[in-house]
């Protein structure tokens, strides 16, 4: 992927629950910065079939956001492996202010049911989302993929090469895409992104907790 390691800013409070423009941090995290890409209100489902909206479900917590599929056999589960390790080691406190989240990115297979199947097998307790419908053009496709967007996944589809189908999506695929862990702090700005193949425990542990401390 390409590389999104820019400078960044971050305010230090001083007084709870407000931006001090004269007490301005620059912080530089341990994984790579993003440069304070604002996250956009989504809606979209949970692996229990009910909506999770992130304005809601989010609200003033730090958080911490994978997107995988549950066919990736390598490094998928590592990821997941990660973040339950990370939430292990916070506190109550600390977990009071942070919110652990999983998105699909092969929706055509992680539907409701597998990816419930999914969250159960890895003991992940944390919110798995999902589109209601595979259809492109559905509403919370649409809303999936402005997800995608905003958090820059980089998704592309191969087709298997006897592969003849003639639906809006192929029936023997597989999905390469280009992203990592990102987190955000409770202002909703993202700011430290780590790539899945990059992740060393201690140091995201140390990016979160200063997010928090926020």
């Amino acid at each position: 992927m390409q590389s999104r390691l820019f400078s960044i800013l971050i305010c230090t409070l001083f007084l709870a629950g407000c931006f001090s423009p004269a007490e301005i941090d620059r912080w530089t995290p341990k994984g790579e910065s993003i440069d304070s890409v604002k996250v956009q209100d989504f809606t979209l489902t949970t692996s229990e079939g009910t909506s999770w909206t992130y304005s809601e479900e989010a609200a003033n917590t730090t958080l911490a956001i994978a997107f995988l599929f549950t066919n990736c056999i390598d490094i998928c589960p590592i990821v997941t492996h990660n973040m339950k390790w990370v939430k292990s080691q916070l506190s109550d406190d600390e977990l009071n202010k942070t919110t652990f989240l999983t998105i699909t990115v092969d929706p055509w297979r992680d539907n409701v049911s597998t990816l419930h199947d999914w969250k159960t097998g890895t003991k992940s307790e944390w919110a798995h989302l999902t589109s209601t419908s595979n259809d492109s053009d559905s509403p919370s496709m649409n809303a999936l993929q402005n997800v995608w967007v905003n958090f820059g996944v980089g998704l592309t589809i191969e087709e298997a090469a006897n592969n003849s189908s003639a639906r809006h999506h192929p029936d023997d695929y597989t999905v390469n895409h280009e992203t990592g862990t990102i987190l955000v702090d409770r202002f909703g700005y993202q700011r430290v992104w780590w790539g899945d193949n990059d992740w060393i425990l201690d140091l995201f542990l140390e990016d979160l907790r200063y997010l928090n401390t926020l």
